[in-house]
């Protein structure tokens, strides 16, 4: 099957940049992070990988904006790298492995550029380089061998060279007719080339931007380009599904290989000796540098389609795959090694286990997935829905694990509740759901009913034995998101007609009272732990989290909220004493004070990113850790 990796990314990430997240498009100011338990690493869409000088550390940039260090001897994320606005296409360490230069979308509007300098020990940004507006998306970063210069290919054709120590851009190299996909500098680092969607490799003399050759032969885009670390040989690989060698002394074509399909990625060994060719369904090719011969081919899919590649050492391979896992292959025998990464989708909703062991988080790549909290290591996964994850809940004893599934309007493939046995992963039951999709999900206090909300106005209760419709409830016309009290004898659900929220009994799933939103449309809902206060978090500017007192649904309290984007998550400790919201749209989580309204402290950073508007929050049953899953498909377990 034929793709176009890369070319739509940047009309993918316009269209979904809301009002929201244009408020925040320039560099915020950083507050903290919180102190973390551990991180469950996700991303989605890898465009670009690269390996650290010493072998330790492999950074990704993708499509959810970020850039990611991963640690080699664990395959742990270690931290997010977040200030692109859109999504980030290549990455390259300087020499000395002290920082990594990334490159990405150009957003209309951003006040900051799409090339960005970053310290790899602590992951503090650095700078932006000075990135013509007329430059358009930036497709590859290349660090000189002596890391005082840095390359970009742009989508206007141009190649861009930048000192390192300030930014500043020293030349402009023009002469491509086309997108300029990669550049590579040779090891000497007198010349640079370039490969362009106008079919050809140029190559470039450092120190005064003189076009020295241009190589033809190509027949469709030239992806990729490297140079072997001895300095003898130049690859470029094209979609027109070839690898074609070049001898640099003269630049004269040594052979050709076939790779079968679209090329996307070429990189020599560190000994020159080995040369691997990645992308389409073929995956990734070996090849004997010296003869031609294919050493091997990496088992692959369409599911893994290579976007980028490089080799750490000799003996490894690195692969990124637009699925949002990065692999690592022995070259010598094509063994998997290791896998990088868990979901790979936008993390919509977070559930704790009763029993504190547990921590559920369901994305948008349609798996459920059960992290072990003392360690942050996944129990199991568990798969079948076919459409989108929006809640998920575990039974009062932990035995069970509830979801609700389901898009709106022509979206949607499925309406379905399940129930999963906790322990095994097996699906125990699958209930028909809430027709245009189900949207929350809870169980009663002996988990002998489940509860769930939809999009069809209806609160409904079934039998979890036999997943037989106990009763419908229409009073309220609930929609939307679910929350059940510590107590398990209420439920709350927003109302149809804004700004209502319904209180219902969960006994019989009469309409108790209603609570009235002041300021949005209630988006999140949480109990506090003792069972007397509900928290709303709303879709407005400012004012966005409300408390209502449960026995009469009075307003007791509203909070400043996040002035800059819609509250999507709220979560009470169950011990009362804080009061979580969060926001995907400026990435912000703050605590607050329940009784007096007081913000506490907020957080700003390991709180996700990119254009996937996802924050849920959940506490720990001891109140002492706060689980959240994030927009770009990452997990945190942290303890505020």
């Amino acid at each position: 099957m034929f793709r176009w990796p890369r070319l739509w990314s940047t009309a993918a990430v316009a269209l979904v940049v809301t009002l929201a997240q244009l408020v925040a498009l320039a560099e915020p100011a950083r507050a903290a992070a919180p102190p973390i338990s551990w991180i469950g690493g996700g991303t989605i869409g890898i465009q670009g990988v690269a390996v650290s000088p010493n072998g330790q550390i492999i950074a990704t940039a993708a499509q959810d904006n970020t850039v990611k260090l991963w640690r080699v001897s664990d395959r742990r994320l270690i931290r997010t790298l977040t200030a692109h606005n859109g999504g980030v296409n290549s990455v390259a360490f300087t020499p000395d492995g002290a920082f990594l230069a990334s490159g990405g979308e150009f957003v209309f509007g951003d006040p900051t550029r799409n090339v960005k300098l970053w310290r790899v020990s602590d992951g503090a940004f650095i700078r932006d380089f000075a990135v013509p507006n007329t430059a358009g998306l930036t497709y590859s970063v290349a660090v000189s061998p002596n890391g005082t210069l840095l390359a970009t290919g742009q989508a206007s054709g141009q190649v861009l060279l930048f000192r390192i120590s300030d930014g500043a851009l020293v030349r402009t190299l023009n002469g491509h007719t086309d997108q300029v996909f990669s550049v590579a500098f040779a090891p000497n680092g007198a010349t640079l080339a370039s490969g362009s969607a106008d079919r050809t490799v140029r190559i470039w003399r450092v120190s005064d931007g003189v076009r020295l050759r241009t190589l033809t032969g190509h027949t469709f885009f030239v992806m990729s380009v490297a140079f072997s670390p001895d300095g003898a040989t130049l690859a470029s690989g094209s979609f027109d599904g070839t690898v074609r060698l070049y001898r640099t002394t003269n630049f004269t074509l040594i052979r050709t290989l076939n790779h079968g399909d679209s090329v996307d990625a070429v990189a020599f060994s560190a000994d020159s000796q080995t040369i691997a060719s990645g992308g389409g369904e073929v995956a990734v090719r070996l090849w004997r540098v010296s003869t031609g011969a294919l050493l091997r081919t990496l088992a692959g899919s369409e599911d893994d389609f290579v976007s980028s590649l490089r080799f750490s050492g000799s003996a490894t391979v690195v692969v990124a795959g637009f699925d949002g896992h990065v692999r690592s292959w022995r070259a010598s025998d094509g063994v998997l090694q290791a896998t990088f990464g868990e979901h790979t989708g936008g993390v919509r909703s977070v559930a704790y286990a009763p029993n504190g062991t547990l921590l559920a988080t369901a994305a948008d790549d349609l798996t459920i997935k059960l992290w072990r909290t003392v360690d942050g290591t996944v129990a199991r996964t568990l798969t079948g829905h076919i459409d989108v994850i929006n809640a998920v809940a575990f039974s009062p004893d932990s035995s069970l694990v509830a979801t609700a599934s389901g898009s709106p309007g022509i979206d949607n493939r499925e309406n379905t509740v399940r129930i999963w046995n906790a322990a095994t992963g097996a699906l125990v039951r699958i209930l028909p759901g809430h027709e245009d999709g189900s949207t929350g999900v809870a169980f009663t206090a002996d988990g002998a009913t489940v509860i769930s909300s939809g999009r069809d106005f209806t609160l409904r209760f079934w039998r979890a034995s036999d997943g037989a419709l106990i009763r419908a409830v229409t009073s309220g016309q609930p929609i939307g998101a679910l929350a059940i009290a510590p107590n398990r004898t209420v439920v709350a659900v927003p109302g149809r007609t804004f700004p209502n929220i319904g209180i219902y009994s969960t006994v019989d799933g009469a309409l108790l009272r209603t609570a009235r939103a002041s300021t949005g449309v209630v988006s999140s809902l949480s109990f506090s732990g003792d069972s007397t206060l509900l928290a709303a978090g709303e879709e407005a500017y400012a004012n966005n989290v409300e408390i209502f007192r449960v026995s009469d649904a009075a307003l007791v309290r509203t909070l400043a909220g996040d002035p800059n984007g819609f509250v999507q998550g709220v979560a009470f400790a169950p011990n009362g004493t804080t009061l979580a919201s969060s926001s995907g749209f400026t990435h912000l989580i703050q605590l607050w004070d329940p009784a007096t309204g007081v913000l506490r402290t907020s957080y700003d950073r390991e709180t996700g990113w990119g254009p996937f508007v996802h924050l849920p929050l959940v506490y720990s049953p001891d109140s002492t850790q706060l689980g959240y899953g994030r927009g770009d498909a990452t997990v945190v377990l942290a303890r505020p």
